[in-house]
Formats: C-alpha cells, sequence, structure tokens
C-alpha cells in the first residue's frame, strides 16, 4: 500500500480497499467426510449402510428395529388413548352412581314420609332432618323387634 504523507486519512482509507478488493479469492467448498461401510455400520448400530450408488440405505436389522419402534410408539399411543377413556367412562360412571344414590335417597324418603321428595340444593338441610327422623323410627322397630324377640 503506497500511502503518501500529503494524502488524508479519507483518501488512505479508499485506496486501501481497492487494493484489498483487487485480490478476487474463489471459496472452496469443503468436502464431506467419506466413511466407510463399516463405519456407517457400526455408528448406526448396524441400521445403515452404503449402496452401490454412494448412497445411505436401511439394513434387514435396520428395517426390523424401525418396525419395532414404529409399534412400539403405536402401542404408547393407543395405551395414551385408551387410558383417556378410561378416565372418562370413570367419571361418567361416578356421575351415574351419585345419580343412582340420589334417586335412592329420593325414593326411601318419599315412601318413608309418604309423599314427594325432592334432593334440591336448598332443601339439604329439610332433608337432613328428615332422615334423622327415619333413622330414629327405624331404631325404634328395631328395639321392639329384638324386644318381641326376647
Amino acid at each position: 500500500m503506497n500511502i503518501t504523507s500529503n494524502m488524508n486519512t479519507y483518501q488512505n482509507l479508499n485506496i486501501y480497499q481497492r487494493e484489498q478488493t483487487d485480490f478476487v479469492t474463489t471459496p472452496v467448498e469443503p468436502k464431506e467426510p467419506t466413511y466407510t461401510n463399516k463405519e456407517i455400520y457400526e455408528a448406526s448400530d448396524g441400521n445403515l449402510i452404503r449402496n452401490k450408488e454412494d448412497e445411505l440405505v436401511l439394513t434387514p436389522q435396520g428395517k426390523i428395529n424401525l418396525d419395532n419402534t414404529l409399534d412400539e410408539k403405536q402401542q404408547e399411543q393407543i395405551q395414551k388413548e385408551q387410558d383417556q377413556k378410561d378416565v372418562l367412562r370413570a367419571a361418567g360412571t361416578d356421575y351415574l352412581a351419585m345419580q343412582s344414590k340420589k334417586s335412592q335417597v329420593e325414593i326411601y324418603l318419599a315412601v318413608a314420609t309418604d309423599g314427594e321428595v325432592s334432593l334440591d340444593d336448598d332443601k339439604t338441610p329439610s332433608i337432613i332432618e328428615s332422615l334423622r327422623d327415619v333413622q330414629k323410627q327405624n331404631n325404634a322397630v328395631e328395639a321392639y323387634a329384638t324386644y318381641a324377640q326376647n
């Protein structure tokens, strides 16, 4: 680089940049490392080899391993779906059981009190009181049966 003392810094920079761009470099593409069939086979745990066209292909064992992996994933998905169905079924069963118990209590109270009984949320205290009365009646009947038996 030729720099004269009478030029300013800006001119020096322009001259330097032009000199640097005069050198044209061509990029060199990196070479892919070549591996032997043995190295490929060992690295892939026996699943891949290189064929005559220099392409990677599955070995018969690799196909079996791939199929087994796919089967395992499908079984996991099926099991997950079945678990979700079981949870929904259990929730439905619990809901039906609660409705059934509610209906049984309504029937029992209706028979015990000779009237129509409904289990609404605002009537809960009166239902509990009715159940206590019915329990007292049942205890009295049991006591009389025991007395009569003795």
